[in-house]
């Protein structure tokens, strides 16, 4: 276990266990709250401008009454060690692989937006170890139409010149924040707290966070999924019907491919309608 130093937007942690997952030769950090006796619940946050464990910050005090919960920031994201390196997809599926191997076998993984994309990919080849692992993805990506990547010297510039750093700073700032999460994530707009745009902001300004943001803004993270995985892991996908980043119409995909889909009037459940999510994660036991 390590000591974490904790910030203003980290006050649910005073009751929580403070760990970390060695990933190379670097830490992926996390709390843990909940019964250590229980199941385990492993929470993969999406990745975005800001992005980090925070994300889960409404579920889990649903979950921890029955679960014990780990809530980790991926490399690169949140208080997890912050590299400047190439973040390529077999870097964050790799770090993806690290934490859901440390969190044991008795867990379900939940994984957000993108990240589920990589989750499913390391519990499909779990699954042909014949080692199961209970999958829900909250309205995942990697169906659809892929996002076009830029040309490699726009993304090379993008990463290693001040113009990067401008980038970030523009997706980081409050008036771009409220404007995404209003128009572009929530259902319901009023959902969005002053709180929830400052730890945003906070997170997305660390230092060596833009690394992380940059790769997945020019499209280098981007996955294609096989929908043979889909099948032999049959997930169940939690889509937040409200999300305009997303297209609705991959609901159908995932579906089609094996996974049982069930539907939210939500942008965002996790924030939105933790209680019902809860629910749902449960019914997955």
């Amino acid at each position: 276990m390590a000591t974490i130093t904790t910030t203003s937007d980290d006050r649910r942690l005073h009751d929580a266990v403070l760990g970390e997952t060695r990933f190379g030769p670097f830490d992926l950090r996390w709390y843990e709250s909940g019964p250590s006796d229980e199941p385990g619940i492993l929470l993969l946050h999406g990745l975005y401008a800001g992005a980090s464990g925070y994300e889960w910050r409404k579920l889990v005090p649903e979950l921890a009454r029955t679960h014990r919960v780990r809530v980790p920031d991926l490399l690169g994201a949140g208080g997890s060690d912050r590299p400047a390196i190439d973040y390529t997809p077999d870097v964050v599926r790799r770090a993806v692989e690290a934490l859901i191997d440390d969190a044991g076998d008795r867990v379900h993984v939940v994984a957000s937006s993108l990240v589920g994309a990589y989750a499913l990919q390391v519990v499909a080849d779990r699954a042909r170890r014949g080692a199961g692992v209970p999958l829900t993805l909250v309205t995942p990506t990697g169906l659809g139409r892929r996002q076009p990547r830029p040309p490699a010297p726009v993304a090379e510039l993008l990463r290693r010149t001040p113009v990067g750093d401008v980038l970030v700073h523009g997706l980081t700032s409050a008036p771009s924040v409220r404007w995404f999460q209003r128009n572009r994530t929530y259902d319901d707009p009023e959902v969005l707290t002053e709180e929830e745009v400052v730890v945003t902001r906070r997170k997305g300004r660390l230092p060596g966070a833009k690394h992380l943001q940059l790769a997945f803004v020019t499209g280098e993270l981007a996955l294609d999924i096989d929908a043979a995985d889909v099948g032999l892991v049959a997930p169940r996908v939690v889509w937040g019907t409200g999300q305009d980043f997303v297209d609705d119409d991959e609901r159908h995909l995932w579906r089609a491919a094996g996974a049982t889909v069930v539907e939210l009037a939500s942008g965002l459940p996790q924030v939105e309608q933790p209680e019902r999510l809860a629910e749902i994660l449960r019914e997955r036991e």
